[in-house]
């Protein structure tokens, strides 16, 4: 999402706070020309840990911070980072086209994202006339949908819900028409349980990224544990390159009564392997 020509000095500084935060930097967004941020750079390098914010004009006194550190990019893989998150952004907004659509009309059309980040695909269905759109995390990203609705006028919503690995559910989440669920799946131990879930709440349709495995039978593969959330403990310990095989998670949408499922292409912009992992966009429609 390029910003640059709608945002203004305070929101400019406001965004360089949330970066500072480190609610801003995995979605591909760019602020200005010496502020943008996205995960693109890791995926295409298969590099974990080169950064995920370029800011070559950061005051020094930021990086004694290691948190901080690990984020921003060195300053020599400017050109390539720049170039990944552009093909990031171009694979989002591809999905975002073909959730479109399919849904056909979404003025009339609820969207809900399910560990929805710093709200790439909320406040871009707003943008595009959503009905609602609303984004549910763990983490509150409030700030990040208050400084976008801003910059773009959009109307977008985060919630501070979040989904509970014990009740496998969002404790008073409602329905909506369509539930995105983008690279969710890979994090959760409770794969089976976090999809009925999403069934439950999404009245017409459903869109899935997140990795797959390659296993002919219904697998589940998991990555070793509290990797990204230390204190998590078992089971729900496993938050980690979590993929089932395509032919489980095809069968679940199908046991949900979705009847049509397309497997999503992004038009070339994004590789579908990365980390030596399959992964697949996929939007199951009911009838």
């Amino acid at each position: 999402m390029n910003l640059k020509s709608k945002i203004k000095k305070h929101q400019l500084e406001e965004a360089r706070c949330l970066v500072i935060k480190g609610l801003i930097n995995y979605q591909p967004y760019i602020f200005a020309d010496d502020l943008q941020t996205g995960v693109g750079f890791e995926f295409l390098s298969q590099k974990e840990g080169v950064g995920l914010v370029y800011w070559p004009t950061i005051p020094k006194e930021l990086l004694r911070s290691p948190e901080m550190k690990r984020f921003i990019i060195d300053n020599s893989d400017a050109d390539d980072f720049i170039k990944a998150n552009e093909r990031l952004r171009l694979a989002y907004n591809s999905f975002i086209d073909q959730i479109c659509f399919r849904i056909g009309d979404i003025h009339n059309t609820t969207f809900a994202d399910i560990g929805c980040n710093s709200g790439y695909f909320p406040i871009s269905l707003s943008l595009r006339g959503a009905k609602e759109a609303v984004g549910y995390d763990r983490q509150d990203y409030s700030k990040c949908f208050n400084l976008f609705n801003g910059i773009l006028g959009t109307n977008a919503i985060f919630s501070p819900l979040y989904y509970g690995g014990v009740t496998h559910s969002v404790s008073g989440c409602k329905t909506y028409d369509v539930v995105l669920s983008m690279m969710v799946l890979c994090h959760l131990s409770d794969t089976l349980q976090h999809l009925s879930f999403l069934g439950s709440i999404a009245k017409k349709a459903i869109f899935i990224w997140t990795l797959v495995a390659d296993d002919e039978d219904y697998t589940i593969r998991f990555g070793e544990p509290n990797k990204y959330y230390k204190n998590d403990k078992f089971p729900f310990c496993f938050d980690n390159m979590v993929r089932p095989s395509l032919k489980l998670l095809y069968k679940s949408l199908e046991l949900m009564g979705f009847t049509n499922i397309y497997e999503v292409a992004d038009n070339g912009q994004f590789p579908e392997v990365f980390y030596n992992v399959r992964n697949k966009a996929i939007i199951a429609l009911r009838n």
